[in-house]
């Protein structure tokens, strides 16, 4: 027979109730920010700086002229470098760069994605 002497207190977090009446769980957030015209150096200081408040940012630089698009991808890559992030290019011009707390995992590449490339 298996018995506990010790007791245990358990911290829950109070609900929250809505307009409805009905009671919600509080859940945590956590914020994707996609960026899809990439076009002046000030959009990209907006996404560093939301990438050092922990959102992950996509990054979409197909319209943004040859010069601008290098050095945003050099400026983001320092900015990633610092916060010890994942920088992922899903796409040409197109990238995902996430915050050192959260995990990307790559999946192999289709059959379908191989022949594109090829």
């Amino acid at each position: 027979m298996f018995t506990r002497t010790e007791e245990i207190e358990e911290e829950v977090e109070a609900p929250v109730s809505n307009s409805a009446g009905l009671q919600l769980r509080q859940n945590y957030r956590y914020t994707v920010t996609v960026r899809r015209q990439i076009t002046s150096f000030d959009d990209a200081m907006a996404a560093a700086n939301g990438l050092k408040r922990g959102e992950q940012q996509i990054l979409n630089l197909t319209g943004t002229d040859t010069a601008t698009r290098q050095k945003i991808v050099d400026f983001m890559c320092g900015v990633n470098f610092a916060q010890e992030g994942t920088w992922e290019e899903i796409g040409d011009g197109i990238y995902l760069i996430v915050p050192s707390n959260a995990y990307v995992e790559v999946a192999p590449p289709t059959p379908r994605m191989n022949s594109l490339r090829n």
